[in-house]
């Protein structure tokens, strides 16, 4: 009975702690893991010809932050910065493309924090170091080209991908938190040598876990 009562002391404890509004410097480390489903644009039309695929994509994310405390609410400015790897899914009957880029994010992402929610909408730029494009066609043939960052800017035009981006995080015990997040990469990055303008954008949805200090 004894070891009951503490193990539920502890719990409204660290409870009261969590829920507590926060206040001043911290730092978040966020890693997102989820779907990203691409849309291909020739001269500013999605393509009739490549339809939305998804692929797999992740990142982790360092986010310094400065909040002020409204007594039930807080609410924070946080710097976006990470790494994240983005996938351009597309396929037309039984052939299938992909680009996969590894980029440096940056942007702001400002919050408000009620009890044990924390709800983020943020925006930024991605700028792509390297990446690579992966190719199936109909008769099952497979070509993967990577790219360093010298090889990019040889390929695409506008070489950064602008984006907006929304979270709902759960804050939970010991500053661990979980979540989902939603955000759409704008299309900018255009290839380069195409009879058509040709552009790539994405909408990405998935989950996340962190930590706060």
């Amino acid at each position: 009975m004894k070891k009951v009562i503490l193990i539920i002391t502890l719990f409204v404890m660290t409870m009261s702690t969590t829920l507590m509004a926060k206040s001043g410097a911290g730092v978040d480390i966020t890693v997102p893991l989820g779907a990203g489903v691409g849309f291909l644009f020739e001269d500013g039309k999605e393509s009739q010809i490549y339809k939305p695929d998804a692929g797999f994509e992740g990142g982790v994310y360092l986010r310094p932050n400065y909040y002020f405390d409204l007594a039930v609410l807080s609410l924070g400015l946080s710097l976006d910065l990470g790494y994240q790897r983005d996938v351009f899914a597309y396929k037309y009957d039984t052939s299938a493309m992909s680009l996969s880029f590894d980029s440096l994010s940056i942007g702001l992402m400002p919050k408000i924090d009620v009890l044990f929610l924390s709800i983020g909408v943020g925006a930024g730029i991605k700028f792509p170091l390297g990446g690579s494009m992966y190719t199936k066609s109909n008769s099952g043939g497979e070509n993967t080209q990577k790219y360093n960052l010298k090889q990019l800017q040889d390929q695409f035009d506008n070489l950064y991908i602008p984006y907006i981006r929304a979270s709902l995080d759960f804050l939970l015990l010991y500053n661990f938190t979980l979540g989902i997040y939603m955000s759409y990469d704008f299309p900018s990055m255009q290839f380069k040598n195409t009879s058509q303008k040709i552009t790539f954008g994405a909408f990405d949805v998935g989950g996340q876990v962190g930590i706060r200090f």
